[in-house]
């Protein structure tokens, strides 16, 4: 059906607001529910340790209580994606940000009031909306507000501010109390909800649902008007109205669901659904965020003293910050699958020094310094957050088929979720098995498989539209041979 967004009229033309300080303000949003998610993260670190400090004792927070504190909300986040994208899909990006703010205001409420284990867990677990919206509301709000020329950077700086959410919340736990967490959580919370009533719709939704004159109106208010916008917003236009004309019929369930399960089989979705796992497997297996979670643990054990390692977490996420501001600039000038497998690689090497030196401390061929480890420790936060750390994000985002997005986000977030949790569920018992150098061993390896995996499957995606990354994977497209590489070879 023919539509009018052509000749839509609109205020995007406003020079007072480009549309880069647009998207930036809209971007914002969604860098400070990555800022809550961060805080969330890092408050098991902190509250443990003070509970038990408060009880005078160790059976306040028992060691399996402690493990389910910090994996819960990765847990949780397994059925909160498939309600979180549920409501993405039928009520749009907009009612998902509000709701969003609604309930990480509750989360860390309880958290502000929270005297015992149990009702940190609470928190935790309403905090899974958090962890599930970081790959269904908030990926979809960054890649379809903002256009191909931003994308990158907006994604990148998105992980930036998970990180400072981490120091955020172990600084307040180390030099204050642990409520203080939940007080900052509220009073973000309450900004995202009041700014979010001044967003507007997302385009793709908008295109979704047949509302082609809206998204036309939105797209222009967000991206301006320019050849290539103009062209971004035809491609997406007419890609929607292909598909209104192909599902005009009403559909029984059981056709449904056995059309879900046929999508499933086609190329241009299990293709960059099982890149986007890999790459986001990459960045887990790096054990990373395991650092990140377990860093005082980690760092009680190698060091012996409790002052130490309060000053190594807050050195190594400080590095880790730093780490992501500088990949943010090198994801500018470098390719992402380049930066990608070089810092993975750089990491990986790391990994092995970090438990090599550990080893030999163990059976005394050197001396014990932590200070040797601590450095070791923030090389290999650097190299990680240089590229996969704010890139598996990035490159999974971007690889989300445009064909049925909403339901291939929902099967990659919640297989990603339940990866996560397992990971972090499991590692205090791989830590107690294998000893802190073994970890590191088993981490690197992981690391190094991955890396391979990533240089054969992984394709480059930078500076590419949505529309353009989706055609990589359609089987019906006509193969061009100057495109052809080890890397495209395997995609067809």
């Amino acid at each position: 059906m023919e539509t009018s967004y052509k000749s839509v009229n609109g205020n995007w033309n406003n020079k007072n607001y480009s549309p880069v300080s647009r998207q930036l303000a809209v971007c914002f949003t969604t860098w400070l529910s990555f800022f809550m998610f961060g805080m969330s993260i890092g408050t098991p670190t902190v509250t443990v340790p003070q509970l038990r400090r408060e009880a005078n004792s160790t059976s306040a927070v028992t060691s399996e209580m402690a493990s389910w504190l910090t994996s819960i909300c990765f847990s949780s986040a397994s059925v909160w994606i498939i309600i979180t994208t549920a409501i993405a899909h039928y009520f749009g990006r907009k009612k998902s940000v509000l709701l969003l703010s609604l309930s990480t205001f509750v989360a860390s409420m309880i958290l502000y009031f929270a005297s015992k284990a149990v009702h940190v867990l609470i928190s935790q677990f309403l905090h899974g909306i958090t962890t599930a919206s970081q790959l269904t509301i908030l990926m979809m709000v960054i890649t379809e507000y903002s256009s191909a020329k931003y994308r990158g950077i907006f994604l990148t700086l998105k992980s930036a501010t998970f990180f400072w959410g981490i120091w955020t919340a172990n600084a307040i736990g180390i030099f204050t109390h642990f409520k203080y967490i939940g007080l900052l959580g509220m009073t973000c919370s309450s900004y995202n909800f009041i700014t979010s009533f001044f967003i507007p719709e997302s385009p793709y939704w908008l295109a979704f649902k047949g509302r082609y004159d809206d998204c036309a109106k939105a797209h222009r208010w967000l991206k301006g008007v320019s050849a290539s916008t103009e062209k971004e917003l035809e491609d997406l236009i007419n890609s929607q109205q292909e598909r209104h004309k192909s599902t005009k019929q009403k559909k029984s369930l059981q056709v449904i669901l056995r059309n879900y399960v046929s999508l499933l089989r086609q190329p241009e979705l299990y293709k960059p659904i099982s890149i986007s796992l890999l790459v986001f497997l990459a960045y887990h297996m790096s054990g990373k965020l395991v650092c990140a979670v377990y860093a005082i643990e980690i760092l009680n054990k190698i060091t012996n003293d409790e002052s130490t390692a309060h000053i190594g977490v807050l050195v190594l996420d400080g590095f880790s910050v730093l780490g992501m501001y500088v990949g943010a600039y090198l994801s500018k000038i470098i390719k992402r699958r380049t930066l990608f497998l070089w810092s993975l690689t750089i990491g990986t090497l790391f990994l092995f020094s970090v438990s090599l030196y550990l080893y030999l401390v163990k059976i005394s061929v050197v001396s014990d310094n932590p200070y040797i480890t601590i450095l070791l420790l923030v090389g290999f936060s650097l190299a990680i957050c240089c590229g996969p750390m704010i890139l598996s994000t990035t490159i999974s985002s971007e690889l989300m088929p445009m064909k049925s997005r909403s339901f291939s986000i929902c099967v990659f977030g919640t297989l990603c979720k339940i990866v996560t949790g397992i990971i972090l569920k499991t590692s205090p018992y791989i830590f107690k098995a294998c000893g802190v150098h073994g970890t590191f061993l088993v981490f690197g390896i992981g690391s190094a498989v991955t890396s391979f995996l990533i240089y054969r499957f992984v394709p480059e995606t930078k500076d590419k539209t949505l529309h353009e990354i989706a055609t990589l994977f359609d089987s019906r497209r006509p193969i061009d041979s100057t495109e052809i590489s080890p890397i495209n070879k395997d995609l067809k």
